[in-house]
């Protein structure tokens, strides 16, 4: 009676636990939600003011061989790529490579600004 009682128990442990993991894993979500990293809002909306600022005064000073206009353009690069810095943090997904692409092709236009005006 005890063995059958035991083997009984096994068996009913054997079956119960394969099945209660497979509830949870079909329970689970596909993916993983990104996590969201405190500050991420502000920091993103702080790059995109301080670029369209120094923007803004590079365009003003133009393409003058000044030691103004050099340091404007290098400041803008800063810019830039602090905000390609907070962008790769905060952003996930399409939106992310899209922004990367666009902020990686102003670093090298504004390079290419620096190798212009400050030589």
């Amino acid at each position: 009676m005890v063995k059958r009682f035991i083997v009984a128990f096994f068996t009913f442990i054997g079956l119960i636990i394969p099945a209660a993991f497979a509830l949870a894993f079909m329970a689970a979500p596909a993916r993983p939600q990104p996590l969201e990293r405190p500050g991420c809002e502000r920091n993103l909306a702080d790059a995109i003011a301080n670029v369209a600022a120094q923007q803004t005064r590079v365009k003003r000073l133009g393409a003058a061989r000044s030691a103004e206009a050099c340091s404007a353009t290098m400041l803008y690069f800063l810019e830039v790529v602090k905000a390609r810095a907070v962008t790769a943090l905060c952003k996930s997904g399409t939106e992310r490579d899209r922004d990367l692409g666009r902020l990686d092709t102003d670093v090298e236009t504004i390079n290419n600004a620096i190798a212009t005006s400050c030589s």
